[in-house]
């Protein structure tokens, strides 16, 4: 299988492991295969590269909790944004029932779309809270009892603090964001060792393996043989109590079909260069995947795919499916 993206890092390092013990059965003792990187010139060995792959695969995986906060913590954030926005319209529709041609009137805010950012958000709250509470102040228009409430019972203090609380949501939000940053930038550096690893070895290996045909012939490969990209399978999932994802696929009708894999993320967005492969079968087996992937905890989110793995390495991903853990599920 060659390098496509990070899911299949491990599963060629694995071949690679496994195809280099098999080289160093053949070479003498005292002249192993020894892989030079042309970067810095470092030499690096088959234990070496075994011990970046335990690295690597920590480092894949500490991703998944961090990605597991944040997206729990941005949730919390965008329910606050659209209660508030919601409360926020409601202002407004007053405002312009019983302020229109009062001096008040030029000071109407504007609603903010509900995918702005904390600031472009946050300042016409902060403008609509202030101006709620100068109409507090009097006097009340015909037709109106002060203080102002709104048809839902919210009052003025009430918004206010709904705006601080969104505040620290946002605040809370802003350290695993830079959590799961670092995460991957800690996993892209180790990544893009491997990658140099990978590559040398195939080089070296062609210059120490010339005498033994078998070998070469069984080099793993880092790119993609020449071939065709198959076409995506339709994939379905479903939450499977207390815990679990139950996700089946229809069938790949590719004649050079390998096998197929399941990769998946923690939360509900797909990030391709976050995907882990979580499990594979072959291709006369059931077609259907059960995994605890994720839902570790109620609200707990997943989004996994199916991918058709070729003969030749080329590959296709389903569509993106999310699956939810309920957020009152008894353990």
């Amino acid at each position: 299988m060659p390098l496509t993206t990070n899911g299949s890092y491990i599963t060629v390092i694995d071949e690679v492991l496994a195809h280099w013990a098999e080289a160093l059965l053949v070479l003498p003792p005292t002249n192993p295969l020894v892989v030079r990187l042309k970067k810095d010139g470092a030499g690096v060995t088959r234990a070496n590269l075994l011990t970046l792959r335990g690295t690597l695969e920590s480092q894949q995986n500490a991703v998944q909790p961090c990605r597991a906060d944040y997206f729990i913590a941005r949730g919390n954030t965008n329910n606050r944004k659209v209660i508030l926005l919601e409360q926020f319209n409601d202002f407004v529709t007053l405002f312009d029932a019983y302020y229109q041609g009062t001096d008040f009137y030029e000071l109407r805010p504007y609603a903010p779309v509900i995918t702005a950012g904390k600031d472009a958000f946050c300042t016409p709250l902060g403008e609509a809270m202030i101006l709620w509470d100068k109409l507090n102040d009097g006097p009340a228009q015909a037709g109106m009892t002060l203080p102002l409430v709104l048809g839902d019972g919210t009052e003025q203090g009430t918004f206010a603090s709904s705006i601080s609380g969104l505040a620290f949501a946002y605040a809370a939000e802003e350290p695993l964001g830079f959590a799961l940053k670092y995460a991957r930038a800690r996993r892209n550096g180790t990544r893009n060792r491997v990658h140099e690893v990978l590559v040398n070895y195939r080089e070296a290996a062609e210059g120490r393996l010339s005498e033994f045909p078998e070998l070469l012939e069984t080099l793993p490969r880092i790119t993609p043989l020449p071939g065709h990209t198959p076409a995506k399978v339709n994939a379905s999932s479903i939450y499977e109590a207390p815990d679990k994802s139950k996700i089946v696929h229809d069938a790949s009708t590719d004649a050079m079909i390998e096998r197929y894999e399941l990769r998946g993320c923690m939360g509900p967005d797909w990030e391709e260069e976050d995907a882990v492969v979580i499990d594979s079968h072959l291709p006369n087996v059931a077609r259907e995947f059960i995994t605890a992937f994720g839902l570790n905890q109620p609200g707990a989110q997943v989004v996994f795919k199916v991918y058709v793995i070729l003969t030749t390495g080329n590959e296709a991903g389903s569509a993106a499916m999310v699956v939810q853990r309920p957020l009152a599920v008894a353990a």
